[in-house]
């Protein structure tokens, strides 16, 4: 079995793989000491059978990775494994696909069984996650919030996959000024300058889904 670790901190990947030997001894295991590498290996065909992500690293961080391997339409499962407890950001990285998160707090018994369900093809996630994860908006609830009409978030979703608005107006069937106008209405409401930091804004508050932009 081999596993990717992607994590800045040595001495946790060192604890990690301990855990992983825990798991099954045969693993073979490949560090990675920023999502950069980890895409660089990943891009060379390097193949592997689970993916152990922090969220938290210097410069390219886990969600960078995460829509990376997204667009490559990698099929590997990936586990967030990070001290970052933030539950909306915990839920975006399930929009992403990802198929647990485990506390860096956990013990080393709860990771082991954490990583054992992840193998046999289970999602993980902590009681405490779960309860609070139920607690968040839905999409459209959010969509409510931010005042987003239906039209605009037809723009929207295709914005953020990089179409122009020329692109968007044939998509769409609709006049090119009537696309400039959502975008512009979408600017004001995010707070975007651009199109790249409105695409970022709506990722990061989950109003687009990653199958919308896939």
């Amino acid at each position: 079995m081999k596993i990717l670790i992607i994590d800045d901190h040595p001495l946790f990947i060192e604890g990690i793989s301990h855990v992983i030997q825990l798991v099954t001894e045969s693993a073979c295991i490949t560090k990675a000491a920023s999502a950069t590498k980890a895409m660089a290996l990943l891009d060379s065909g390097e193949d592997f059978d689970l993916v152990l992500l922090d969220l938290n690293m210097p410069g390219t961080g886990g969600i960078d990775f995460l829509q990376h391997f997204k667009a490559e339409e990698l099929c590997i499962p990936i586990v967030i494994v990070s001290s970052e407890e933030q539950v909306e950001l915990i839920q975006q990285t399930l929009d992403w696909g990802v198929m647990g998160f485990i506390p860096k707090s956990h013990s080393v018994e709860d990771m082991v069984a954490a990583i054992n369900k992840v193998l046999s093809g289970e999602i993980y996630l902590p009681e405490t996650i779960q309860q609070l994860l139920k607690r968040l908006p839905t999409l459209e609830q959010r969509i409510q919030e931010y005042g987003i009409s239906k039209k605009q978030l037809e723009v929207l979703n295709l914005l953020a996959k990089g179409l122009s608005n020329e692109q968007i107006a044939n998509t769409l069937h609709r006049t090119e000024h009537t696309v400039k106008s959502h975008v512009s209405a979408l600017f004001q409401i995010l707070g975007a300058t651009n199109r790249t930091e409105c695409a970022r804004i709506a990722i990061q508050k989950s109003l687009v889904r990653p199958t919308d932009i896939a």
